[in-house]
């Protein structure tokens, strides 16, 4: 059933009537993110053509990021397409219309935006975006997921043709074997038994983008219920640089021993500027894994580096999701070609 013509029930819909939208599997759409406002308080808006176009090439290729910010009064436009959807059908309440230079679009999500770091495009980082949907594949739909750490469990709801304009749903059986997976996540491929149901918990879906920016949701947890609590956090651990999986970035990867996780493992990714070390680390412990950023400026004497400053967990899988912390303390010392390297964090967390 084409989407065009199964959208009519749905933007026809009373405003305050959730409706169901079928025919969506290998469905093509864009999608136009506007951000406005100020940081801590600025906030996405997400624009999506399911339902009322399929996404012209001819319409979507004209569009000019920053040109459309201007005409919109945005202090940044993200173009978001084109993308495929892999699930079956929608149900929702249906968002306001309007006009994006000649084609309709519909009003889907919000997502707050509180610091810079919100506005990066991490592969494998937890983004919540708020929206009252339900997604649901078909009993005997073949589902693409990744397992990270701890157990959680993501299902593609999308894959992208930004990053592989090439990319197609046949191929995404064989796509573990070309993503760069963290430590301890991995990729699957299975036909379902029964009938999946997506939702949001409380109004929050949690996304992640793999690095060709297909998008998957976040559907099981394994972190037990129950109110999170604060934790003093000790780290100690040896790390060295290796070649960097991206260019242009430092790189280096060791092992831990902690109060209260354990015994694990560090890739830390980031870069050099200003007497300044900028990056992000993940941290994988045998109950899930943490994901944080690091500011540690530094210093040079002789034949070592010095690094002080504060790391902040941000995000966690499995028994740690949700974890969240303040400025914690950090010290790395290291000689200048990078191999003897020497980590302690100090601080607290909650989860």
């Amino acid at each position: 059933m084409l989407v065009g013509a199964a959208a009519l029930a749905l933007a026809a819909a009373p405003a305050a009537a959730a409706a169901t939208l079928p025919g969506l599997h290998n469905a093509r759409y864009c999608e136009i993110l506007e951000l406005k406002g100020a940081l801590p308080d600025a906030t996405v808006t997400v624009w999506n053509t399911i339902g009322l176009n399929r996404c012209p090439a001819s319409w979507w290729n004209a569009f000019d990021a920053a040109d459309l910010a201007k005409e919109r009064g945005a202090t940044v436009v993200v173009l978001n397409g084109p993308r495929y959807f892999l699930m079956d059908s929608v149900t929702a309440t249906p968002g306001r219309v309007r006009s994006f230079h000649g084609e309709k679009m519909r009003r889907v999500a919000t997502i707050p935006i509180h610091s810079a770091a919100d506005l990066a495009r991490i592969p494998y980082t937890d983004r919540v975006v708020k929206r009252r949907n339900t997604w649901t594949w078909n009993r005997g739909r073949v589902v693409y997921e990744l397992v990270a750490p701890g157990g959680d469990v993501y299902v593609m709801q999308a894959y992208a043709q930004i990053v592989d304009p090439k990319q197609r749903i046949g191929k995404l059986r064989s796509l573990g074997s070309r993503l760069d997976l963290p430590p301890g996540w991995r990729y699957r491929v299975r036909r379902l038994r029964a009938e999946l149901d997506v939702k949001p918990i409380k109004g929050n879906a949690t996304i992640v983008q793999d690095e060709l920016q297909n998008t998957y949701q976040l559907y099981k947890s394994t972190r037990r219920a129950g109110p999170r609590k604060r934790r003093a956090v000790s780290l100690a651990g040896r790390t060295r640089m290796v070649p960097p999986d991206t260019p242009g970035t430092i790189q280096d990867q060791g092992t831990v021993t902690s109060t209260p996780f354990g015994a694990g493992s560090v890739k830390l990714v980031g870069s050099l500027a200003n007497a300044r070390f900028t990056g992000t680390f993940r941290l994988l412990f045998k109950k899930g894994s943490i994901f944080g950023t690091a500011e540690l400026p530094f210093t040079i004497a002789g034949n070592a580096i010095d690094f002080r400053g504060t790391v902040r967990f941000t995000a966690g899988t499995g028994a740690y999701r949700g974890i969240s912390s303040g400025a914690l303390q950090a010290h790395d010392t290291n000689t200048l070609d990078g191999q003897n390297g020497v980590i302690s964090v100090e601080g607290f967390a909650t989860y």
